[in-house]
């Protein structure tokens, strides 16, 4: 496990994302940013991402991937 994976890990612990969420954050922390390279890389249908999208941002209070990737690299919320 990379330093990357174990920093996303404890991420989706402090967050209690659930096991398909931590895989989306992942995705994205490895890359796949547009919600068609997530679905693609995750074989997971458009409307089934974009549900454990909104989830992902109620949990953490964000509103955007770029808030998101800023709390988890900056530990805090963008102001």
């Amino acid at each position: 496990m990379t330093a990357l994976d174990e920093k996303i890990a404890r991420f989706c612990v402090e967050y209690a994302l659930s096991r398909q969420q931590s895989r989306v954050v992942e995705a994205m922390l490895h890359g796949a940013l547009s919600n068609e390279a997530l679905g693609r890389r995750l074989g997971m249908r458009q409307w089934t991402l974009r549900k454990h999208l909104a989830r992902i941002a109620q949990k953490t209070m964000t509103r955007s991937r770029t808030e998101l990737l800023y709390l988890f690299y900056e530990g805090r919320r963008g102001e």
